[in-house]
């Protein structure tokens, strides 16, 4: 079976449609956390993951449109964003956010927002010995996560930057970053995914370029902290 696994959206449908567009043939669509936040499409977005049938689980801008309180975690501009989609946000798409679970699962392995330590908190897993103490709990399966909007493999071995130019090969126990597809922060502005394929024991890589200006044009017209803008040309 293979799984197109996708994070950090936060309402950029130009990059989702790009991604969506770009996907090799795939049994399932895993998305993991943040819907929604920064950009200016929450609803759009959600209405597309809807029609493909993607399987999704929450993530901390999702929990903010679901619990305000959330927002004392958020530096200034991301309250500020979270404060518009909130403000935008049809009750059809809040009552979808409030049905997203906190982790899934896909046979064996894990799925979550930002790590499966219980009670599957926020945390950032940036790090060779974070992610060993994570690995030495998970056993034998893979956990894929986000948050971080930076592709990663993490490993037994330590942390691995995937390439893009084939499938790479998947120890028993691994955590599987795929980047973000709408607010990349690895320097490189392209929507990022991954599909894993859960027979072979592998993980492809993939980035796709959308319409970056469109985007951005329409955070500045929504009314939105215009770094959000400026920071999707940079991927930072």
């Amino acid at each position: 079976m293979r799984v197109a696994l996708l994070s950090d959206i936060h309402s950029n449908l130009e990059a989702l449609d790009a991604v969506l567009a770009a996907l090799p043939q795939v049994d399932r669509i895993l998305v993991l956390g943040d819907i929604v936040g920064y950009g200016p499409d929450p609803n759009a977005v959600i209405a597309r993951l809807r029609s493909t049938g993607a399987r999704a689980v929450r993530g901390n801008h999702d929990q903010a449109m679901l619990e305000p309180s959330t927002l004392e975690w958020f530096n200034p501009h991301a309250a500020a964003a979270a404060r518009w989609t909130q403000g935008v946000l049809t009750p059809q798409s809040r009552r979808y956010l409030a049905t997203l679970p906190n982790h899934g699962r896909v046979g064996r392995h894990r799925a979550v927002h930002g790590s499966p330590k219980k009670p599957y908190i926020w945390e950032y897993i940036l790090d060779d010995l974070q992610a060993l103490e994570i690995l030495v709990k998970l056993g034998r399966r893979w956990c894929f996560f986000g948050h971080t909007h930076l592709p990663r493999i993490f490993t037994e071995e330590g942390e691995q930057i995937p390439n893009l130019d084939d499938w790479l090969p998947l120890p028993p126990s691994a955590l599987i970053n795929p980047g973000s597809v709408g607010q990349p922060r690895d320097g490189d502005p392209r929507a990022s995914f991954a599909v894993a394929d859960l027979d072979s024991e592998a993980v492809h890589f993939y980035r796709v370029p959308y319409d970056l200006a469109t985007t951005q044009a329409k955070i500045l017209e929504a009314g939105l902290p215009e770094i959000e803008a400026a920071r999707l040309a940079e991927g930072r």
